[in-house]
């Protein structure tokens, strides 16, 4: 975990709003975890809604200072640079329509 996260291939690095607000986070998908970090498992397909290929995966700690960030395959366990991708477009357009969300609900703030 760190002050500042980004996810492999994307140049743009992002850190915790210092305005953030937890029922901010509940309100965008995040879960609580038992000891008391938040999860974000958002998925960003390529070409439908219904079908996922991939997911954003942000993880905050309690303290809501640091973050971890990570695009991964279906399965949530391999991690993956979405920009090296054949036909990346609708993939990438997903995962930055993402991040702005976050941005605009003061939750993540680009460094």
């Amino acid at each position: 975990m760190a002050a500042v996260a980004g996810v492999q291939g994307d140049k743009q690095k992002y850190r915790i709003n210092p305005q953030i607000k937890v029922y901010s986070l509940t309100d965008v998908g995040f879960q609580q975890s038992r000891n008391g970090n938040f999860r974000l498992e958002q998925p960003i397909s390529g070409n439908s809604p219904y079908e996922e290929s991939y997911k954003l995966k942000i993880k905050i700690m309690k303290d809501l200072k640091n973050l971890s960030m990570d695009t991964t395959d279906d399965s949530g366990m391999h991690v993956i640079n979405i920009f090296k991708l054949k036909d990346n477009q609708e993939v990438i357009k997903q995962y930055n329509y993402a991040i702005q969300n976050l941005i605009e609900r003061q939750i993540l703030a680009a460094v």
